[in-house]
């Protein structure tokens, strides 16, 4: 397979790429950044290193996405709990 070859899976699109690491070993994975699929996620793209592992997490995301979202939630109801109870004096975030 050529890097940069566009694959789609259940419409998902994604990409095959090869690349080569800073130690200057030859890599390759897949990557999928689809909008459609992460909507409502604080996720902008994920990878894999197999086709399979791909769609696998592909079919996670779609089967999921209920899950998804709600995992979403709790974790900005979190975040949203941790900065409404810093005060004046207690304010420090590690921000």
């Amino acid at each position: 397979m050529k890097s940069g070859t566009k694959l789609t899976y259940r419409n998902i699109p994604y990409e095959y790429h090869e690349w080569t690491t800073f130690d200057g070993k030859p890599a390759k994975g897949f990557h999928c950044d689809s909008k459609v699929l992460l909507e409502g996620i604080n996720l902008v793209s994920f990878g894999s290193r197999t086709e399979q592992e791909m769609k696998d997490k592909i079919d996670d995301h779609i089967d999921n996405k209920k899950h998804h979202l709600e995992l979403q939630a709790l974790h900005d109801a979190g975040c949203q709990a941790y900065y409404d109870s810093k005060t004046r004096w207690d304010n420090f975030t590690g921000d």
